[in-house]
Formats: C-alpha cells, sequence, structure tokens
C-alpha cells in the first residue's frame, strides 16, 4: 500500500488578492552620493537585450512585452546619441579654447525625442572630431535610427496609445542580430571623443603646471 502524498496546506502569503491589505515597502531610495558611473544608456540597452532575445524565439508575447521592449530599444537609441552629442560639443569647445583662447559655454542637449534631428547634431558635432569616421558601420546605426525616427519621430509611438504603435509588428530576431552591433558603433564613436577629451585635459593639465594656463 503506497502512502498519499502529504498535501500541503496554502501558505496564505501565496494568496494574492486585491482584497489583501499589504504594508508597502519603499522602493526607492536617494543617497548623497552622485553615481555618475551609472550609464543610462546601456541601462536601457542590457534591460532590452533579454527581453528581444526571449522575444526572437517565442518565449514572450508581441503584444504583451513585445512593445516595451522596442520602447526600450528607442529610448537607449535617443540616449546613446545625444551622450555623442554632447561629448562632440566638449571637444569642440575645449579644442577651440586651446587654439583660439575663445571661452564659448558647451551647449546643452535639447530634450527632444526626434532621432533625425539627434543624428543630425551628431553629424554636425562629432562627426568632424573623429578622424576615422568612414572605418566605422555609421551606415547600419543611420540606417537604424531612420527607421525608428519614420515610424516614432516624437518617441511616443511605443509608450502611449493613439500614437501609432498599435499598428506595427516586430521582427525580433533581426533586432537581436543586430543590436549589439548597434551599440558597438555608438559605443565606438563616444569612446573616441571621450579618448580626445583626456588628451585635451592632461595637455590642458600640463599647460597649467608649466604656463599657468587657465584651462575650461
Amino acid at each position: 500500500m503506497h502512502d498519499e502524498p502529504e498535501i500541503k496546506p496554502e501558505d496564505p502569503k501565496d494568496l494574492h488578492t486585491a482584497f489583501q491589505k499589504w504594508a508597502y515597502r519603499q522602493v526607492i531610495h536617494r543617497t548623497d552620493q552622485h553615481h555618475s558611473w551609472r550609464n543610462l544608456a546601456h541601462s536601457y540597452f542590457f534591460a532590452c537585450e533579454p527581453l528581444i532575445r526571449q522575444l526572437s524565439v517565442g518565449h514572450l508575447k508581441e503584444d504583451i512585452e513585445g512593445t516595451a521592449a522596442i520602447f526600450l530599444f528607442r529610448h537607449y537609441l535617443e540616449l546613446a546619441v545625444k551622450q555623442i552629442i554632447l561629448i562632440g560639443r566638449i571637444v569642440k569647445v575645449k579644442d577651440e579654447l586651446l587654439h583660439d583662447a575663445v571661452r564659448n559655454e558647451v551647449e546643452a542637449v535639447k530634450n527632444i525625442h526626434g532621432l533625425a534631428t539627434l543624428w543630425g547634431w551628431v553629424i554636425a558635432d562629432a562627426k568632424p572630431h573623429i578622424e576615422h569616421w568612414d572605418n566605422y558601420d555609421v551606415e547600419s546605426v543611420e540606417r537604424c535610427v531612420q527607421e525608428f525616427d519614420a515610424l516614432d519621430p516624437k518617441g511616443f509611438a511605443f509608450r502611449y496609445p493613439g500614437h501609432g504603435g498599435e499598428y506595427y509588428r516586430y521582427d525580433f530576431v533581426g533586432l537581436r542580430d543586430q543590436m549589439n552591433h548597434i551599440r558597438e558603433v555608438l559605443d565606438g564613436l563616444f569612446e573616441y571623443l571621450s579618448q580626445m577629451n583626456e588628451e585635451i585635459m592632461e595637455y590642458e593639465d600640463y599647460l597649467s603646471h608649466e604656463f599657468g594656463y587657465e584651462g575650461y
């Protein structure tokens, strides 16, 4: 005679209903430390990457997680491009100061969402300072930016109902296969300009010690 398996009573904590009274736990905690090492663009990218991988093999649903995953990638594009614009403007101002002794302010990147406009600023403010621009696969990034801008020019389509996103279907396999390459190109452009900024800072430091130069 076989023993019957023991039936354990359900734990009341596992019975989630809208009528249970929970004590809310604080989620966000402000600190006195500025977490300057955080990269918001990468945060959105690496949050969406596992979603895109799961969507590409059918483990998640296009109509549920799919739109949010597309939004995360689109927002990554916006933030990554804005990073490149800003560091390009910093390099431009510092370079002008070194050569022309003209002190200008670094123009902040406007809080807009149009990817085509932002990419135009990359061409104007970053490209002139990247010596080997044509060595990067910029064409792939431009085509990605153009596609997302054409379908979502204001950054609303994947965030709010009634702005077009409900008409779209997504090739998650295509995005999965390309998204890291696009990130590598954008990271490469940003790192090139960051390195140039570091070199200018080192030169400014040298001038300061040798000749009393006051940098930016």
